[in-house]
């Protein structure tokens, strides 16, 4: 046997193994999808006549709600501890 087709029949046992589970995978079964969240968002629309032009008028209004992020787990120090330079540092610095 060459060696072309030791590669061909070794191609062919991996590809048809790989399409046996595939096909197993579909299978099994899936977790279950939760329901959508509720939107949180609402819109209204008034139809009118403006009075004076005569124009057909529309209000449309989008109200968003929102929930915002907890806080922080610990929270910022009072007085934070500033680094203030050595005498010997600020000396050096002035020419």
């Amino acid at each position: 046997m060459n060696l072309r087709l030791v590669l061909c029949i070794a191609m062919g046992v991996f590809v048809a193994h790989l399409g046996v589970f595939m096909i197993i995978e579909q299978f099994t079964p899936k977790p279950k999808l939760t329901p959508p969240p509720k939107p949180n968002f609402t819109v209204r629309e008034t139809k009118g006549v403006d009075a004076e032009t005569g124009e057909k008028v529309v209000y449309r209004e989008i109200t968003v709600s929102t929930k915002f992020a907890p806080s922080p787990t610990t929270p910022p120090p009072e007085k934070p501890a500033l680094h203030e330079p050595l005498v010997e540092e600020v000396a050096a610095r002035q020419p």
